[in-house]
């Protein structure tokens, strides 16, 4: 593999936007573009928002059989607060022996891999794919996507997902819940604030109580703690974001809290959200609803499965 022509890509890949909150458009256009001209059969695949895809590309004849291999990655990444980096995180830098961005370890740089792999791989009888998906960082959307609506053409069942574990075989991870509190309060001018209920107000104290349940967890086990760090050998219950208000001078009449609850692999999920909801109840003196935007389920495979022996 020419480490030259993978470092291009992994460079153009970077300049490209694929922060979760974009359309990711750009970034398939460019993937599909490259490949063009390969043998490479592309399928630019609508996932379940306007302005996001999926990407299947395939070298060689499908089989009905499974037989080939299947490089499977996602094309958006997190946000990048430019302030905090020491380079531009949207350029590739070197340094230290190391090349630095927004996304080149997860997952851009193996996504650079896999583009270079299936242009350069000749075509044999078992096929090379790429499965390359949106929304993974908002939660797998665009991979439930496929799962809800099928793909185009058969893949390779044996699949490399190139998230950076050194091609370690990972058979347990947490989960991410994500959520939204609503509350809604009663809007007046701040002149006669008795004449208003702020849900500002009340969304704060909800979010101190979920922080102090949050530290309640951290001193919770489970039987699948033990194969995590320390650190990180509990549930985690952040809460992310806060959204209320409409000018200054008006008591706000409604206020939003985007939450996340990462689960261990052996938790019951029902038990925990409902957890929250206790917790919200007895801390909440307005009307409020909580709304499940996204799940990505645990993962926790046997043991003793054949993958876990490699």
């Amino acid at each position: 593999m020419d480490l030259q022509e993978t470092q291009s890509l992994l460079f153009d890949l970077i300049a490209i936007d694929s922060t979760s909150h974009r359309s990711n458009e750009p970034i398939v256009s460019y993937i599909a573009n490259r490949l063009s001209g390969s043998d490479v059969r592309c399928y630019t695949l609508p996932s379940k928002e306007e302005g996001k895809f999926n990407l299947v590309a395939l070298k060689g004849d499908p089989r009905d059989d499974g037989s080939g291999l299947t490089l499977c990655g996602h094309m958006d990444t997190v946000p990048a607060d430019s302030a905090q980096w020491e380079s531009d995180p949207w350029k590739l830098t070197s340094r230290d022996e190391r090349w630095y961005a927004r996304g080149s370890c997860d997952m851009k740089g193996f996504l650079a891999i896999a583009i270079h792999a299936i242009q350069i791989t000749e075509t044999t009888n078992a096929p090379l794919a790429l499965l390359l998906t949106c929304d993974e960082e908002l939660g797998s959307f665009g991979a439930q996507h496929i799962v809800e609506h099928g793909l185009p053409i058969p893949l390779p069942n044996q699949v490399i997902i190139g998230e950076p574990t050194s091609l370690q075989v990972v058979r347990l991870h947490k989960g991410h819940l994500s959520m939204r509190v609503d509350i809604k309060g009663v809007a007046a001018h701040t002149g006669a604030p008795h004449l208003g209920k702020n849900a500002v107000i009340a969304a704060s104290t909800v979010a101190v109580a979920l922080s102090e349940l949050a530290s309640v967890f951290e001193t919770e086990r489970t039987e699948e703690s033990a194969h995590f760090t320390e650190e990180s050998a509990f549930p985690v219950l952040t809460v992310s974001t806060m959204q209320g208000g409409s000018a200054i001078n008006v008591v706000p009449d409604h206020c939003s809290l985007g939450l996340g609850l990462r689960l261990l692999p052996d938790q019951d999920q029902d038990e925990t959200v409902s957890r929250l909801r206790q917790t919200i109840e007895q801390s909440c003196e307005l009307p409020w609803t909580l709304t499940m935007l996204g799940d990505n389920p645990t993962l926790l495979t046997n043991k003793s499965a054949p993958i876990n022996q490699w």
